[in-house]
């Protein structure tokens, strides 16, 4: 770990993950000043090569960052460390634990509600790991290992292969949804967090080609979002949560009218009230901005804006829906914008902080 550049102000702390070797500081603690909009490093942790997506356990004691690599030590596949996080400070220590995801590339990890599993998707490995999490909140041994199949989509480059992209819990229900770019499809298992077990429990299949990269779902309407990287769009899933079954219905293209240069979509992201909708694009460089019909779910384009940067990878809502934070892999830079309480409209701010391959933020509980 390296030495930190200072003591964090009295603003948000968050977190922000990089691709690069482990003798970078590929895990970054910034501190953020929402009634400026002013971002800043705090501390530079080294030790961890290509941190490319981070998860905060529920009681926002610890801080869980994959390492997204085809082979950790002699073992095949990546992994997953945690950090232990000063509940003054937001600092970081560690790692404390580290465990093997069983999968090449992991790509995306998350846990439980309850905090008692940390999931994750591994890329090439085209799989899905559960890991079981201790009463103190370090990872074990992976309980469970599932290997996606199915027909493959028609992009021959990109879909040579089962891609799980993605892994998330269903709400409440005992069931988590794991998208797969490779088999245009959300997996589907049946979870139980005592027995640390996943059941294939369904798949639901969205249109060919679309290669679905992220979901999220609704915090009051039984719908779900899926970014879909491959085609640009968002495609609405209509959620019966009881049954664990997610149906396609609308898809919107994430680009505005008449672009037809190169495009790879990327994440999406719901704001605080539940009535917007943002996702973004890598080659258009943009963040799209939906409204959400608050009867149906439905979207409708509303924004598309110039994302400030190159291959916009990841972005963070601030917890306070006031601000999103937009991280550009390939220009090395993260770019704050305000969020309008009522238009839900974007505004790019004269803020914005350099650093290397961004391509996680997250915000501290």
């Amino acid at each position: 770990m390296s030495n930190q550049n200072g003591q964090p102000t009295s603003g948000k702390i968050l977190y922000i993950g990089s691709y690069g070797a482990a003798e970078d500081a590929t895990v970054h603690v910034c501190a953020f000043d929402g009634s400026t909009g002013e971002l800043a490093v705090i501390q530079r942790v080294s030790g961890l090569e290509n941190a490319s997506y981070l998860a905060l356990h529920p009681d926002g004691k610890r801080l869980y960052a994959a390492s997204e690599t085809e082979a950790t030590g002699d073992a095949s596949g990546g992994s997953v460390a945690v950090f232990e996080i000063d509940g003054v400070t937001g600092m970081l220590t560690g790692p404390s634990s580290r465990a093997l995801t069983h999968g090449a590339h992991p790509c995306y990890i998350s846990t439980d509600k309850t905090g008692k599993v940390l999931l994750a998707a591994n890329y090439t490995g085209g799989n899905v790991a559960l890991l079981p999490i201790t009463a103190e909140g370090q990872l074990t041994e992976a309980a469970a290992v599932e290997q996606h199949a199915g027909e493959l989509g028609p992009n021959a480059a990109r879909q040579d292969a089962p891609h799980a992209h993605c892994i998330v819990p269903l709400g409440d229900s005992p069931y988590v949804c794991a998208a797969d770019l490779g088999i245009d499809a959300i997996v589907i298992y049946r979870f139980d967090e005592e027995k640390h077990s996943l059941t294939p429990h369904g798949i639901s299949k969205v249109h060919r080609g679309a290669g679905p990269r992220h979901l999220i779902f609704h915090p009051a309407l039984p719908v779900g979002y899926v970014m879909n990287e491959l085609d640009s769009t968002v495609t609405v899933l209509k959620v019966d949560a009881e049954k664990g079954v997610l149906t396609a219905g609308q898809t919107i293209s994430a680009l505005p009218a008449g672009y037809s240069g190169y495009n790879d979509a990327a994440d999406i992201h719901l704001d605080t009230s539940g009535r917007y909708l943002y996702s973004s694009n890598r080659g258009h460089n943009s963040i799209a901005v939906f409204a959400v019909d608050q009867a149906t779910g439905g979207l409708t384009l509303i924004q598309s804006v110039d994302c400030g940067g190159d291959s916009p990878r990841n972005f963070a809502v601030s917890p306070d829906g006031g601000h999103l934070l937009a991280a550009h892999q390939k220009t090395g830079n993260i770019v704050v914008f305000t969020i309008d309480a009522e238009s839900g409209l974007l505004e790019k701010t004269a803020s914005s902080l350099e650093l290397p391959s961004p391509v996680c933020i997250k915000f501290a509980k």
